[in-house]
């Protein structure tokens, strides 16, 4: 390990420093660092009126001890430039593999706010947790004896990675690194327990594990997961509010800026923890929709959109289709769909959005994130303000999809729309009472399709006279307001 110190001008008087049990008496406190630990070389940062001042009388003591020692010139810092400088100076010292010792006691004016920000610049960059230890030989805090403390200033640099990685948590629910850290920061504060064994013994591990989960859960879209209970283990959201709870007491006597922010994180969690174990009526919505605008407001659209779809299909499932997981019904989910799909004009432009956002925009004409989000949010106020549909509106028969035009076809699959038999031309004699018929039937046909008590859907177009006759694309029909009108047909 390396000592890296600074250097001043300061008329410095010989205190007796003690650190981690050891003692030794020095003017310096780079000599007495290295005397009580376990490096083997030292660089000293220094001005050229620094190093004339006290340059030989150190590296005399350095020698001394046998220990290599050499002498970095750093600028004055006059001038922002010269600040640079001495930032990058340090940088290049401390980016390297080697442990470091930085001892900031003699930095003068800007130099140890400076060396810290290089050692936060290199733990996010570099991603160096443990690599480097800040220390501070405390002066001013020597007893009646002349005994002087080093103070090891490391847990307040963490504190930066920590604070880093809530924010990162807040703003994209991304809690890997912050889980992480709680775990380290939980070991360290439990070997410190066995020491002494005051108090009750520190237990950060579950709000680790319970952040760890909940960020993997939400990252993969499991919803299931976030928001439903299994049996008699709670659901992922609700383990981490517990677990936010629980680890207040340590943090509060630990890490007290750390314990500031727990409230934050439960302001995020809360709105999904009421306790289910399916999906169905008002308060399966309400969860919906809470996890949906938690992912809008992390500008995590596509899972937004995703949430939103399957809230919707909710809408028409039965309880078994609702509740991801051994007692999920995979036909009744199947049924829900098709209910949905023709249900009405909102659900199927909601399934066309998502379906342009998880198909990455490869359109002709895809729609600017802008305009992605400002749907996001009215497809979400508007399934907040969705009534449950407790009937479905058509029976179970069979959907047909009537069209030979290959842009109609791929509109309909942009909708979401769930259909059973896709044909360019319909035989009414085929058309059975309860199916449904998608298209844009002559009127002859469509009496036909009533008269046989099914129901028929007209894809109905807004299209200008210069666009009459022309093959339109899926991007040609969004654009002339294509939608699906239910209309029921008699011949007088």
């Amino acid at each position: 390990m390396k000592l890296i110190s600074f250097l001043g001008t300061g008329k410095y008087e010989s205190v007796c420093y003690h650190w981690e049990g050891k003692r030794y008496e020095s003017r310096f406190v780079a000599e007495a660092l290295a005397r009580l630990s376990n490096v083997t070389s030292a660089v000293i940062l220094a001005t050229e009126g620094a190093e004339q001042t006290h340059g030989q009388a150190l590296a005399d003591a350095f020698a001394n001890a046998a220990i290599d020692c050499q002498f970095k010139r750093i600028r004055n810092g006059q001038s922002p430039d010269e600040l640079w400088d001495n930032f990058s100076i340090l940088t290049d010292l401390l980016d390297t593999e080697e442990p470091a010792l930085l001892d900031i006691t003699h930095g003068f004016r800007s130099q140890p706010f400076f060396a810290g920000a290089v050692v936060a610049f290199l733990r996010t960059i570099r991603n160096k947790t443990s690599s480097v230890r800040v220390v501070y030989g405390a002066f001013e805090a020597r007893d009646a004896n002349n005994q002087t403390p080093v103070w090891d200033l490391t847990p307040f640099v963490e504190l930066l990675d920590i604070t880093q990685n809530i924010h990162i948590f807040l703003q994209s629910g991304q809690a890997e690194n912050l889980a992480a850290h709680i775990e380290e920061l939980g070991r360290k504060l439990a070997c410190e327990w066995a020491r002494t064994k005051q108090g009750p013994r520190p237990k950060l591990d579950n709000f680790a594990k319970a952040l760890r989960e909940f960020s993997e859960s939400l990252t993969t879209v499991r919803v299931g997961q976030i928001l439903l209970s299994n049996g008699r283990k709670p659901s992922k959201a609700a383990q981490l509010l517990q677990a936010i709870d629980e680890a207040k007491a340590d943090l509060t006597q630990h890490l007290p800026p750390v314990a500031r922010v727990l409230d934050a994180m439960r302001a995020m969690v809360e709105p999904l923890t009421p306790e289910r174990t399916d999906l169905t009526g008002d308060e399966g919505k309400a969860l919906m929709a809470s996890l949906a605008r938690l992912y809008l407001s992390l500008g995590r659209y596509a899972e937004t959109g995703i949430v939103l779809r399957e809230g919707w299909v909710n809408l028409y499932a039965t309880s078994q289709a609702t509740c991801p997981g051994q007692s999920f019904d995979k036909q009744e989910r199947e049924k829900a769909e098709k209910r949905m799909s023709l249900a009405g004009n909102t659900e199927r432009e909601l399934a066309g959005l998502r379906n342009d956002i998880e198909h990455a925009g490869f359109r002709q004409q895809p729609l600017p994130p802008q305009t992605i989000r400002e749907k996001l949010q009215r497809f979400l106020d508007t399934f907040e303000q969705a009534q449950l549909a407790t009937k479905p509106e058509t029976s179970e028969g069979t959907i047909w999809f009537v069209s030979r035009h290959p842009g109609a076809v791929a509109w309909a699959a942009r909708q979401g729309l769930k259909v059973d038999r896709q044909v360019a031309h319909l035989d009414p004699d085929e058309v059975q009472a309860g199916d449904t018929v998608i298209g844009t039937l002559p009127v002859h046909l469509a009496a036909q399709v009533c008269a046989r008590k099914a129901r028929y859907l007209h894809l109905s177009l807004d299209l200008p006279p210069e666009a009459r006759g022309l093959e339109l694309s899926a991007d040609d029909l969004e654009r002339y307001g294509a939608r699906l009108e239910a209309y029921h047909i008699a011949q007088e």
